[in-house]
């Protein structure tokens, strides 16, 4: 039988907490008790309770955003009491209250359409006070216009906005002094100045800039690709003419930024030392990628400047090699303020100009900071000097080695030495300065004489060892950011050199043009892809595809090139030229990188070998020549031995 017992049904009982656990099966079986009587297609409600086929496990519930419906809105609009417009509300109202609820409200109406205009109410909040405006007459004389317009003198100036725009300018001075200049001395005006310059620049260089920050990557699954490993050119940072002045500037050294991608240091001086250069001066300028017409930053100085260099420790800190010695540390944060130190021209060792600086690494104290900032100085004649920031608005300089020139035949390299004459200056020129990967004391020293050495600063007055790594001046040399014991050298013998260490002899050679290599970069994206820039083109080298000519050779119309650098991302590169441009470029076409870069580097080396067993013997004994955390992202070789099976009777 079936139960006739009126249960109620209580739509609080259950909540939404209830039905996303699951409802129980008692209180599922109370409400489908309550349901009989709305199954009317259903001939016993009992057997729909009863029957566990029909029972639900569980119930879903969509919660969607309805649109929202506005029933009823009043404003309310308030007016001040003592104005005349106060008056004229209180009146309305007044006249409003005698027509609803007084005995204006028994009055005949007709309901007819009417056309009104509409009236636009404001809160009181935006409300400002009405301006009142009278005419005044005023007398002026031709006098006194004649005084007037005798104070302002108008001068115009024709300023370039780049190779084919000028603009006019119009000043006006008061008793001859321009306002302008005073106003222009403002730290806030100059702030206000510089972020305005920026939001005009976006407007020009929004597609050059994007695809700076790599916002414009190349598509993985395109159904073409083209590898042509070309170089793009964005922008060119130019030095303004009242910074140049009447002589040229060469860009003698870069500089990014460690912790910010977007600010690039840039060393004005002279590269080639000619008679016209005798009396030239220097400047230092800080470009954002943000403004490439102005520089944010400008130092001026009355002697070229050779280099400059940022601390990968405090990104602030700015230090600047002059070419008469002298090193100051800039605080670039700081609008018109001081060096932080500078050299002392009674203590110092030489008047050599500075060719390269690099800071070392420097213990941390408790609170997380660094108790001083140390860092290495090449001068021209080859001696290093370590130098470090005290409380003191001087340097505290100690020479750490005076390099000789090498008489006996050293390691690497062998050239056939003539017998010279006895030189009067008994040391070679320091071309540039280099650090270990992993070694933080060792250092290494490249020198005209295509030497490297090896020195430590544990062990002063003295080098470790001595390399020939060129058979002319060594220019530059870099490791790899995948090997602590592969580098890389180039030099003005036309040639780019692959080194390992324990191995004197060049594994690869790279040569393809009688010019001379001012600097090589191994790429931070591809292990296999070297960057080299020489006197007027850019080569991109791919050593998996081959090394007997580069995959691109870039060569754009101007002046000769003189030094570049990869950007931080290492997708573009500032290339500085003799005309005192740094033009911004970017790789476009580049292969995807490889998932296991040291095994494709690897892999790449030992092919190049193959036709020199001797060489590919000694590559292969060195074993694994790359960092330690690399291994674990090798995939793991297959054995090529075959398991035995085990047999046995049954």
């Amino acid at each position: 039988m079936a139960n006739n017992k009126t249960i109620r049904l209580d739509p609080m009982c259950v909540t939404l907490a209830d039905i996303q656990r699951g409802v129980s099966s008692i209180t599922m079986n109370k409400q489908l008790g309550e349901l009989k009587t709305f199954a009317k297609t259903v001939k016993s409600a009992h057997s729909l309770v009863d029957s566990a086929k029909y029972r639900p496990k569980h119930i879903k519930v969509t919660l969607q955003k309805t649109s929202e419906i506005l029933l009823f809105e009043q404003r309310s609009l308030t007016v001040l009491a003592d104005t005349e417009e106060g008056k004229a509300v209180s009146e309305d109202n007044e006249r409003y209250d005698y027509l609803t609820s007084a005995q204006g409200r028994r009055r005949r109406t007709i309901d007819a359409e009417a056309q009104t205009t509409a009236l636009l109410y404001k809160s009181r909040d935006v409300n400002t006070e009405r301006i009142r405006t009278d005419n005044v007459a005023s007398y002026v004389s031709n006098f006194e216009m004649f005084d007037t317009y005798k104070d302002l003198q108008a001068t115009t100036k024709s300023v370039e906005l780049d190779e084919h725009k000028k603009m006019e300018i119009t000043t006006y001075k008061v008793e001859g002094k321009d306002t302008f200049i005073d106003i222009n001395q403002q730290q806030s005006f100059r702030l206000a100045l510089m972020l305005t310059m920026r939001v005009l620049a976006g407007n020009v260089f929004e597609h050059q800039q994007r695809r700076f920050r790599n916002m414009r990557m190349p598509d993985p699954l395109a159904a073409q690709v083209n590898y042509r490993y070309r170089v793009e050119l964005l922008w060119r940072f130019q030095l303004p003419h009242t910074l140049a002045g009447d002589q040229q500037k060469a860009v003698a050294d870069l500089s990014w930024c460690p912790h910010n991608g977007d600010l690039l240091a840039v060393a004005y001086g002279v590269y080639t030392f000619r008679d016209d250069n005798a009396n030239a001066d220097g400047c230092v300028c800080i470009w954002s990628i943000k403004n490439p017409i102005n520089p944010e930053r400008y130092y001026k100085y009355e002697i070229p400047v050779m280099t400059v260099e940022f601390s990968p420790y405090n990104p602030q800190l700015l230090a600047v090699g002059l070419s008469n010695g002298t090193i100051e540390v800039l605080n670039i944060t700081e609008l018109e303020a001081p060096p932080i130190a500078i050299t002392d021209r009674r203590t110092l060792h030489n008047c050599e100009p500075i060719v390269a600086i690099k800071w070392i690494t420097q213990n941390k104290r408790i609170d997380g900071n660094y108790s001083v900032e140390p860092f290495l100085a090449l001068s021209r004649d080859g001696s290093v000097t370590k130098y470090s920031i005290i409380n003191s608005p001087h340097l505290l300089a100690n020479q750490l080695v005076l390099l000789d020139r090498i008489e006996a035949q050293p390691e690497g390299i062998q050239l056939e030495r003539a017998r010279e004459l006895l030189q009067a200056n008994r040391h070679p020129q320091g071309l540039n300065l280099c650090l270990s990967p992993t070694q933080a004391d060792i250092y290494y020293v490249l020198t005209d004489e295509g030497c490297l050495h090896k020195c430590s600063t544990h062990y002063p007055r003295q080098h470790l060892s001595v390399l020939q790594v060129q058979e002319a001046g060594a220019n530059a040399m870099d490791y790899s950011p995948w090997s602590p014991k592969l580098y890389l050298t180039c030099g003005n013998d036309w040639s780019v050199r692959i080194w390992l260490d324990d191995i004197f002899q060049p594994i690869i050679t790279l040569k393809h043009q009688v010019e001379p290599i001012h600097c090589a970069f191994w790429s931070r994206t591809h292990s296999t892809i070297i960057v080299s820039l020489s006197r007027n083109s850019v080569d991109v080298w791919d050593i998996k595809q081959s090394i007997l000519r580069p995959m691109s050779s870039t060569r754009l119309n101007g002046e000769n090139y003189t030094c570049c650098k990869l950007s931080l991302c290492s997708r573009s590169l500032a290339v500085g030229n003799e005309a005192g441009s740094v033009l911004m470029m970017a790789f476009e076409d580049m292969p995807f990188p490889a998932y296991y870069q040291y095994d494709q580097l690897e892999k790449s080396i030992l092919s190049l070998l193959s036709n020199d067993k001797e060489m590919k013997q000694k590559v292969k004994s060195i074993g694994f020549f790359g960092y330690s955390e690399h291994v674990r992202f090798r995939p793991k070789k297959r054995s090529k031995t075959r398991k035995k099976s085990q047999q046995g009777t049954h």
